[in-house]
């Protein structure tokens, strides 16, 4: 996974970010991403997810499956604000247990608007 700390690596500087903001929209340490950056550390498919809808590129990009950002296919039909994405990667760092109860709720208030 090392083409993948390459790639999150030219994302980040190409958006002016520092890894201690990618870090804090990702909830993680800096260290963190600079161990993503050199390949001495994976994120969770949630966190590919996640920074593959942050820079509008494909987990395919990230991991390495196509040959340059240019090729890539570019997220055009989903719009997540980055208020989503903070609230996803809060709900990624729960317990399963309190997903599920979010998940119930969500279906609660859901069912209330009919």
């Amino acid at each position: 996974m090392k083409q993948f700390g390459q790639n999150l690596q030219k994302l980040r500087t190409n958006n002016n970010m520092t890894q201690e903001d990618l870090g804090k929209l990702l909830s993680v340490s800096q260290s963190t991403i600079a161990y993503y950056e050199s390949g001495k550390k994976q994120p969770s498919l949630e966190t590919i997810v996640v920074i593959a809808d942050y820079f509008r590129v494909s987990a395919d990009y990230l991991l390495d499956r196509v040959n340059s950002l240019d090729t890539s296919p570019v997220l055009q039909t989903t719009e997540i604000s980055h208020e989503n994405l903070n609230l996803l990667q809060r709900l990624n760092s729960l317990t399963d247990a309190d997903r599920k109860e979010i998940e119930s709720y969500i279906q609660f208030k859901e069912r209330s608007k009919k």
